[in-house]
């Protein structure tokens, strides 16, 4: 445990953290790294704030990230490690994967600015043929102006293209 306290963030700190991070690209991926790696050191922001800040900041939340965004109860950051809780197990299809979030999830920021990603990622996994992978870690890399995501599971990695 830190010594320092705490702090929860507002919503006018929220909403000035996520447009200081759209400042950084047009890439969804890259302004929710921003985010994270901006946010600061020992603080809290509430489901609620964080989701009334991205409509603030006109971060359209659609498709398949609706229900996973929905259940943030709070997201929590002490250095580099961040700690989602979500109301309840969330389960979404992206790219025409099923993903499951687990209610407690964790996972660290690599706050590199040309390759930003995620690492020990804990309770996160995609569903492949008859079970589950565990997730843990994700790599953004850009070559020629284009990105590129890398996904490392307990099996393999696999790399698609975000542009």
């Amino acid at each position: 445990m830190s010594d320092a306290a705490e702090t929860t963030l507002t919503l006018q700190q929220v909403t000035d953290i996520i447009n200081q991070a759209k400042v950084g690209g047009a890439n969804p991926m890259l302004i929710g790294m921003q985010i994270f790696s901006t946010l600061g050191d020992n603080i809290t922001v509430a489901g609620d704030i964080l989701k009334l800040a991205l409509a603030t900041s006109a971060i359209p939340i659609t498709g398949p990230v609706v229900p996973l965004v929905d259940a943030i109860q709070s997201v929590t950051k002490t250095g580099n490690h961040i700690s989602v809780a979500l109301n309840q197990d969330t389960e979404t299809t992206l790219n025409n994967n099923r993903m499951r979030f687990k209610k407690e999830m964790s996972f660290d920021v690599i706050p590199t600015p040309n390759a930003p990603g995620l690492n020990n990622i804990l309770g996160v996994a995609a569903h492949k043929i008859v079970t589950w992978i565990n997730i843990q870690s994700v790599q953004l890399k850009q070559n020629l102006g284009l990105w590129n995501v890398a996904v490392g599971t307990s099996l393999t990695t696999i790399n698609f293209d975000l542009n």
